[in-house]
């Protein structure tokens, strides 16, 4: 258990995050040559690296998926679970129909003011396949960018041997996206950026992929736009003696199961309650059913005892942590007074998987501490906005001589003598 009693401590939570965040050393040379490769040779590199990494034969109509296998995928899923997909779709989205950007304008003595909000043209989704490829991964990264009007909207998801993950080919054709490119990696990534013969490039490329894709995307930022730089998953709790031990240390361990890497951070303001959840935790993270993982992500937990909510509260900001869970008396109290993290979950009665699945808000979260700047995938991922400026004479009036002597103060006369010119003929 760690004591957090002042900024020393802070400091030394702070280190322990950096210590997790995602590292590219040793990874930038190898992206960097084959985001050259790509640009360079496009479907030839392509078609190389996807038969050196997913063991398939690949040219421009094997890495398409085509009707046929959409049709064998369909039967794959079960009724079952087709019905539990459309349910959690639907809630996705209705939330995310309701927080979508809209234009606004407003008016004020002879102008209209604005902003114009639009969808991208094209967007690149990246889904991973194989063993991490999970329906709602591909429901928080479809939704989303349909939801917002994009209208070509491509997939990429990796596929070894070149059979695709089948829930990933019926949530794409139940929004109906036919372009479905079996194709991963970093490889995948610069396709989208940059485009090959057989791939179109993107607008924006988003969803969550491996340390590769994600040095990938930082690569290519600039050239399009994309969602964040995604690192190892994270939760953290913030819990009073109201809390009770067993659910906390659960919604830990269902972060932890994720992968190795997984970050798990408790703040008590409770000593017995600390030592009760890190004992729970340990004992859980040995028996679940995934502990070939959890035994292994349970080491990069941190417990911590914080003296007042004002030093929980800033633990919170120095994490800002991907997912944050408060078992408070006062929880919205103590929200308040948190300035970072990714989701916030309120609640005994809200688990963090709660919102991987059902609740609405997207669950491709801001990791590593990028909460402090980053946004959870959404609409606004896929719009972009316009300013809108409108004036009639009488509004023109009213600011043209400050714009006039602006410009003089910047020494920028053309700029001066276009709105003098107006200013002056009457």
């Amino acid at each position: 258990m760690v004591e957090i009693r002042d900024a020393k401590d802070l400091e030394r939570l702070r280190q322990i995050q950096n210590k997790r965040k995602l590292s590219f050393d040793g990874f930038e040379g190898k992206v960097k040559e084959i985001i050259k490769n790509v640009k360079e040779n496009g479907d030839k590199a392509l078609f190389k690296y996807t038969e050196q990494f997913d063991g398939y034969e690949a040219n421009s109509k094997s890495i398409l998926v085509s009707e046929r296998e959409f049709d064998e995928a369909l039967k794959k899923v079960p009724l079952e679970h087709k019905n539990i997909i459309e349910c959690a779709a639907r809630r996705i989205e209705r939330f995310h129909e309701a927080f979508k950007p809209k234009s606004q304008f407003m008016e004020e003595n002879g102008s209209i003011l604005g902003v114009r909000v639009t969808p991208v043209d094209s967007a690149g989704l990246y889904i991973p396949g194989g063993k991490a490829a999970y329906p709602s991964t591909a429901l928080m990264t479809i939704i989303p960018a349909v939801v917002a009007g994009v209208r070509g909207i491509q997939i990429a998801t990796p596929a070894k041997g070149g059979i695709a993950n089948p829930y990933v080919l019926y949530i794409a054709k139940l929004y109906g996206i036919n372009r479905v490119y079996k194709i991963g990696g970093a490889q995948a990534i610069a396709a989208f950026a940059y485009s090959t013969k057989t791939v179109p490039v993107v607008d924006v490329i988003a969803g969550p992929g491996n340390i590769y894709v994600a040095l990938a995307k930082k690569m290519v930022f600039g050239d399009v736009g994309i969602d964040s730089v995604a690192g190892p998953s994270e939760v953290m709790v913030v819990a009073d003696e109201s809390a009770n031990p067993v659910y906390v240390a659960k919604d830990l361990l269902s972060q932890a199961e994720h992968d190795e890497l997984a970050g798990c951070f408790f703040v008590g303001l409770d000593k017995k309650l600390v030592l009760q959840t890190e004992k729970l935790f340990v004992e859980y993270a040995k028996s679940t059913v995934r502990n070939y993982i959890t035994k292994i992500s349970a080491k990069n937990s941190v417990f911590m005892f914080a003296d007042n909510l004002e030093l929980a509260a800033r633990c919170v900001d120095v994490i800002a942590p991907e997912h944050l869970e408060l078992q408070l008396k006062d929880n919205y109290g103590f929200m308040n007074m948190v300035s970072h993290a990714g989701a916030i979950f309120i609640g005994e009665h809200t688990p963090e998987p709660i919102g991987d699945y059902v609740a609405g808000p997207n669950h491709t979260l801001p990791t590593s501490s990028t909460a402090r700047f980053f946004s959870p995938l959404s609409c606004e991922t896929f719009m972009k906005k316009s300013s809108i400026l409108h004036f009639t004479r009488k509004g023109f009036e009213r600011v043209a001589k400050c714009a006039s002597d602006f410009a003089k103060i910047e020494g920028l006369f053309a700029h001066g003598e276009s709105v003098d010119a107006r200013f002056n003929n009457n």
